[in-house]
């Protein structure tokens, strides 16, 4: 590395202004920058710049719950308040939950087999059902509030 070239930060945002990549002009070719629409932020010398996936921002750009950290607010990146990244926290735990009742609904899924072929009396496995019946309903509250 030569600690006397200038290199230029650059990041990636979504939709709604959230830093999704960051990376440094060392390792963008221009065609990349201009085809991916990454927006220049700063420029200068060293790590700091040069290795900016790793260097540039004060915390990491994912924070422990895969959300993404930094919106891009006037040409700069800013922290997220865990209030500005609460909604995504909400639809990610929701969609786990959504995943695990699922699975529940798959572990179980042998009851209506047993009754449809005549194996058990419909009469059997109540508590089971009215388990099934509950998680489906939770399901479908969640999937309702995600979307």
């Amino acid at each position: 590395m030569n600690y006397n070239e200038t290199y230029k930060v650059y990041v990636n945002t979504n939709a709604d202004g959230i830093i999704t990549a960051i990376n440094s002009s060392a390792f963008l070719p221009d065609v990349i920058i201009t085809a991916d629409k990454w927006t220049e932020i700063d420029e200068g010398t060293g790590d700091r710049y040069h290795h900016a996936q790793n260097h540039y921002l004060d915390k990491p750009l994912i924070d422990d719950n895969g959300i993404f950290n930094y919106l891009l607010i006037d040409g700069k990146p800013v922290l997220r308040s865990d209030e500005h990244k609460q909604p995504e926290l909400d639809r990610l735990n929701a969609l786990a939950e959504i995943a695990q009742l699922k699975q529940k609904l798959a572990d179980t899924d042998y009851i209506g087999i047993k009754i449809g072929e005549g194996a058990c009396a419909e009469d059997e496995y109540l508590e089971e059902r009215a388990q099934r019946a509950a998680w489906r309903a939770r399901i479908n509250e969640l999937e309702d509030k995600i979307s």
